[in-house]
């Protein structure tokens, strides 16, 4: 079966061609480089703050646990439920947590 698409999905000798976005009416979208070539040093200077935020942002929670005696990790999950619109879910799930740890876990 060598030269299938599911081989070539495997590893195989298949000659899959790599296709593009789909336009709304599910056809290839027609590729244009130059668009990304007028716009590859802001996407790079982009991706770099991104990165060197999340670094930053890594540090400063690290610090924060360090210094109140929490876990990294509770503390980040605290920050993240903050930032975003699920902090009643997230403090619901964590509250159920402790109620299963405290019945089940001893």
């Amino acid at each position: 079966m060598e030269g299938t698409q599911t081989e070539a999905g495997k590893g195989g000798k298949g000659n899959k061609r790599t296709t593009g976005r789909k336009d709304a009416n599910r056809q290839p979208a027609v590729m244009q480089p130059k668009i990304i070539v007028d716009r590859i040093d802001e996407l790079v200077e982009l991706y770099d703050k991104a990165k060197s935020a999340a670094e930053k942002s890594n540090d400063a929670i690290a610090k924060a646990a360090e210094d109140s005696g929490f876990l990294a990790a509770a503390v980040r999950k605290l920050v993240v439920a903050k930032a975003s619109d699920k902090y009643e879910e997230t403090k619901r799930l964590v509250e159920q947590q402790g109620d299963l740890f405290d019945e089940v876990g001893e």
